[in-house]
């Protein structure tokens, strides 16, 4: 065979080798969406997703402090062996969280951490962006290793109200809310307090701050509520 070619089938040989669909993806972290009602405290997850390597790494948090307020973040199910530590004072409305594994156990696929974020009593009906920045991955040996991130949001409602019930002669309870025109609520049922096992049932959408569910079959006694799709 031709030495030139047989250099170029090693070198198309290698190159398949090492092609897209062998390179490790970039890890990626992500601000979880969520709801809650003015008062509350709602746990917003911070996710990643690797294949790579990476036992530390750390990230700044953005959110508005007119309504909302961070507490210490609860580690998540991605964690191994990580320290986690975080501050709120290096700018207003930046929370910066670190994970240090003194072990270079890597990180997995999962929650990194839950951060609470306690809203504001008379913080109006309204969406709150989240944000990520300042991403920093480390490899065993202490090199960055290049990552994606992606932000979420906090949805903040009023509760709904439930205004009416009826049982129609086919067995089908119908219910009737008060909500957030144009938020998107999901009905649960559970059949003991406590603790509840709440199932959903139906999802609709508040048209003109009014909204109505339906369950088909109730069987035994039911407890209901509804909740705001973030």
């Amino acid at each position: 065979m031709n030495p030139t070619c047989s250099r170029f089938l090693l070198l198309a040989l290698l190159g398949a080798m090492v092609g897209p669909g062998h390179l490790p993806a970039a890890p990626a972290l992500s601000v979880g969406s969520a709801a809650g009602v003015p008062g509350a405290t709602v746990p917003v997850a911070v996710n990643f997703t690797t294949d790579t390597n990476a036992p530390s790494l750390q990230f700044d948090l953005h959110y508005a402090t007119n309504y909302l307020a961070p507490g210490a973040p609860v580690g998540g199910s991605a964690l191994a062996d990580q320290l986690v530590f975080y501050t709120n004072g290096v700018l207003p409305g930046v929370y910066r969280v670190l994970m240090l594994s003194f072990s270079n156990a890597p990180l997995t696929n999962g929650v990194l951490v839950y951060v609470p974020f306690t809203i504001a009593s008379n913080a109006p009906d309204h969406d709150e962006g989240l944000s990520l920045s300042n991403v920093v991955v480390s490899s065993p040996d202490g090199f960055a290793v290049p990552a994606t991130a992606s932000g979420g949001v906090l949805a903040i409602a009023s509760p709904p109200r439930f205004t009416a019930i009826t049982r129609t002669n086919g067995g089908v309870t119908h219910l009737q809310l008060v909500g957030t025109s144009g938020r998107t609520y999901v009905l649960q049922a559970a059949a003991n307090l406590p603790p509840p096992q709440w199932t959903a049932l139906q999802t609709n959408v508040a048209t003109n701050g009014v909204l109505g569910f339906d369950d088909p079959a109730p069987v035994g006694f039911r407890y209901y509520r509804a909740v705001v799709v973030p």
